[in-house]
């Protein structure tokens, strides 16, 4: 089975994205499929050569990260171009992850993907939901070995049947909701101080970390 992929992360070679790719490609590759152009949607100055490769496609595979509950805007960008697109007998798959630990925060950008195969008139395969996963190209191997296994279990399976596994995908988009003992939880470490000690590291970073609790929009 041949397959083409897009990484719609503005990190690029640095995104969690790509960490999820490289395993799923792993268990795509060592069961014989095939990758047949790995395109970042970040370089721009490609797009023309990457909405050929999307054409010229038996089965698609777009991976990005959840940005304000949408897609990219450099992902916007690309299904634009590719605008009014007649896929009839190819497949498209989708991968979203993000930083949100639960996975219903994905719904929204879920629903789109499948609209946008049926308007493709693409064959939908799925969508891998990935929750938590911020921060997972940093992460000791004792914390990532599960999602790893499944992300290449993923590739393996689209290798050998050109299908993606209904119940995998239930597997993976977990947690879909917090508990309200989950949710009690975290309210206890707000209030120790230490829910948000990873975002406050970049906030401090970026030097913006007296701004975060800024409401631009609000009237």
């Amino acid at each position: 089975m041949q397959l083409v992929i897009f990484n719609g992360s503005p990190r690029g070679k640095n995104s969690n994205t790509k960490v999820l790719l490289d395993r799923f490609q792993k268990g795509f590759v060592g069961n014989g499929g095939e990758v047949v152009s790995y395109d970042y949607l970040i370089k721009e100055k490609h797009l023309d050569e990457q909405v050929e490769h999307f054409k010229n496609a038996d089965c698609v595979f777009i991976a990005l990260p959840l940005y304000v509950f949408s897609v990219p805007g450099i992902v916007k960008k690309f299904i634009e171009e590719i605008g009014n697109f007649d896929g009839s007998g190819k497949k498209i798959m989708f991968l979203v992850q993000s930083g949100f630990s639960e996975a219903s925060h994905s719904d929204n950008a879920k629903m789109y993907f499948r609209t946008l195969a049926e308007r493709w008139k693409m064959e939908y395969l799925g969508t891998i939901v990935k929750p938590g996963a911020e921060g997972i190209r940093m992460m000791p191997a004792m914390m990532t070995k599960k999602v790893f296994k499944q992300m290449t279990d993923f590739g393996k399976q689209l290798a050998l049947t050109g299908e993606l596994e209904g119940p995998a995908l239930q597997r993976i988009a977990t947690p879909y909701e917090f508990s309200k003992l989950r949710i009690l939880f975290y309210r206890f470490l707000q209030l120790i101080g230490v829910a948000n000690l990873y975002w406050n590291i970049y906030l401090k970073k970026n030097k913006v970390f007296d701004r975060r609790f800024d409401a631009p929009y609000s009237i």
